[in-house]
């Protein structure tokens, strides 16, 4: 039998992979696979064979500059000074960095951890850091993840560990890259994959990092989910799965601003990384279990800023689902939530019209028709005002009418009822807030109790809306001050004084010039403050009203008491020195008495 002699690629291909042999070895990953094909041929096998001594080689070549450098490199780096603590400044910052990625391998753990408490004030930094490209192949950060079984997905998007976990494969997939990367020993890890390592761990201690600003800074919080989304979409998607965990931590804070970014821009291509990241926004939210308007709602309705955050976001989204869950809001007590709810149901209902999705529909003998493949967000808000009309008040209703005329033309009047009947719906419970807000404000002024009374209309104000008639209010605040100000109290009568020159200050500006200067003097007699403060105080109310009676009088009363207590201060004064004279001629005749046996056995 003939011998088959070796072809010049194959010869290649054999020398590359027994110089291959002379690095570390290569990390081998055994995938056995049951499913329809219970065997492969022999050209399969070759094929497959081959394609892997061709990885094995390209990844020896790509990896022997690597290899080379660390020949001469010790077992520990030198050790670079840096503060053992969370940094708060950018030099400290940046030596940790500079430990972290040259240092000694065996202090990476501390530096890390240090690291993922950064504060705010580094928040720009940590943006940038998280943001950059990486020097080193996606490939080789798969392959240090691949030990802890972090899942990166490929260039379409698809992670396969969580894939084969979910289809019952027995794999590891790691849910934890922190943790795990950390409780990794770096002995598992070859020389030359040691900056990827390094880099990793800076990677995920400074999404940790974005997530606790963030929950610690309320304002920060749009840059850092913003900023996180992007990184989500760095060096092929390599850290993704570790972003969506960080926005997770982060929690309700961040709806509002998922929901935001998951609108596409409209000049975004198809299967762009700005389409794509829009609609990884949308995955975070349900992976959140947000994504439902009543879900998100109904997780922010008890912080009121949170809650007027999330409405005021679908006037930008503008789901269908949450037409009618913004009317629930439109005549709430808190005025941001209520402004923000009524912006964005005006949202759905004006503007040019939507463009509504089809779907070709073939009929039986092989005709095609469309139909609407959803019901636009205008038409949830036609139903859904609608609806509320019909239980709210009924006689506000205009009849139905057909929005597409002959011809495909849109009938105006018809386009512009959602709007038409939401402002009819606006205007009626406004008129009935009115009618509540007179009611309060007479109950509270006939309360023959007037501190409560007082209290009703506190609550009143802090509505948002301007106050009903201050001529009324005004007057029972400055009659409920008196009557605290007697029981000893001058503090909050000096609160209610000035609560009632705010009302007046368009109406009555002399009246509301009086009542600031009566208050000025009433704080000026309240205990623990200074003569310095007390001082200022008056002499503000000297400005504003130079010749009052009440201002001369309490000025008179500061100057006698400042005379006072400094008569008593010089008092003190002068008894002091006199004691102190007397000490001192006392010392001397001590003095003189000890030392005069002495000198009268000199003399002898």
């Amino acid at each position: 039998m003939a011998r088959r002699s070796l072809t010049p690629e194959l010869s290649a291909l054999l020398v590359a992979s027994t110089l291959g042999c002379t690095g570390p070895p290569a990390e081998v990953v055994i995938d056995t696979r049951i499913g329809d094909r219970q065997a492969q041929t022999e050209a399969e096998a070759a094929r497959e064979t081959l394609a892997a001594l061709a990885e094995a080689g390209a990844q020896w070549w790509a990896l022997r500059d690597a290899r080379q450098a660390d020949a001469t490199e010790v077992q520990a780096g030198d050790p670079i000074a840096y503060e053992p603590a969370p940094p708060r400044e950018t030099s400290s910052l940046d030596a940790q960095l500079h430990a972290l990625r040259e240092g000694p391998i065996d202090e990476v753990s501390m530096i890390t951890r240090n690291l993922a408490e950064a504060g705010p004030e580094l928040w720009p930094q940590i943006s940038t850091l998280l943001l950059a490209e990486r020097e080193r192949p996606k490939r080789e950060y798969k392959q240090v993840l691949g030990v802890i079984g972090g899942d990166v997905p490929n260039r379409y998007g698809h992670f396969s560990l969580h894939w084969k976990k979910a289809h019952g494969h027995d794999v590891r997939v790691s849910e934890d890259w922190f943790e795990d990367l950390l409780g990794l020993a770096p002995a598992r890890i070859s020389k030359p994959l040691r900056p990827v390592y390094r880099d990793t761990l800076l990677t995920v201690a400074l999404l940790r990092a974005a997530a606790g600003i963030a929950q610690r800074e309320p304002a920060l919080v749009g840059e850092v989910v913003s900023t996180l989304l992007d990184a989500a979409y760095v060096h092929g998607g390599t850290f993704r799965d570790e972003v969506g965990r960080s926005v997770d931590a982060i929690g309700d804070p961040a709806i509002s601003h998922l929901m935001r970014e998951s609108v596409t821009p409209d000049d975004a291509e198809e299967g762009s990384t700005a389409e794509r990241r829009a609609a990884y926004a949308i995955y975070c939210l349900d992976r959140m279990d947000r994504l439902h308007p009543s879900r998100a709602i109904e997780a922010v309705a008890g912080d009121r800023r949170l809650l007027a955050d999330v409405l005021g976001a679908y006037g930008l989204v503008r789901d269908g689902e949450a037409a009618p869950l913004l009317l629930d809001w439109v005549d709430a007590d808190a005025p941001g939530v209520r402004r923000a709810a009524r912006a964005s149901f005006e949202a759905y209902v004006t503007g040019p019209l939507p463009k509504v999705r089809r779907k070709s529909i073939r009929l039986l003998g092989g005709q095609t028709t469309t139909q609407r493949a959803e019901l636009s967000y205008r038409e949830h808000a036609r139903l859904a005002i609608r609806e509320r009309l019909s239980a709210f008040d009924p006689e506000l209703l205009e009849p139905e009418c057909e929005l597409w005329q002959p011809g495909g033309i849109v009938d105006p009047k018809c386009e512009g009822q959602p709007e038409r009947l939401f402002h009819a719906y606006i205007e009626r419970i406004d008129a009935r807030r009115s009618s509540r807000r007179d009611a309060l404000v007479a109950r509270a002024l006939s309360s023959s109790d007037l501190i409560a009374g007082a209290a009703m209309l506190d609550t009143l104000l802090t509505d948002g809306s301007d106050p009903v008639e201050p001529d009324l209010i005004a007057p029972f605040y400055v009659e409920v001050a008196d009557r605290i100000e007697a029981e000893g109290d001058p503090t909050r009568a000096a609160q209610l004084l000035r609560k009632s020159a705010i009302l007046l200050a368009d109406a009555d500006p002399v009246r509301a010039r009086e009542l600031t200067v009566d208050a000025l003097v009433l704080e000026a007699q309240v205990e623990g403050i200074d003569e310095g403060g007390r001082q200022m105080l008056l002499g503000t109310a000297r400005d504003l009203d130079p010749d009052g009676p009440a201002v001369s009088a309490a000025l008179g009363r500061l100057e006698a008491q400042l005379d006072e207590s400094g008569g008593s201060a010089r008092e003190r004064l002068r008894n002091l020195m006199l004691m102190l004279l007397a000490a001192l001629g006392l010392l001397a005749w001590i003095g003189a008495r000890i030392h005069r046996p002495r000198e009268a056995e000199g003399t002898q």
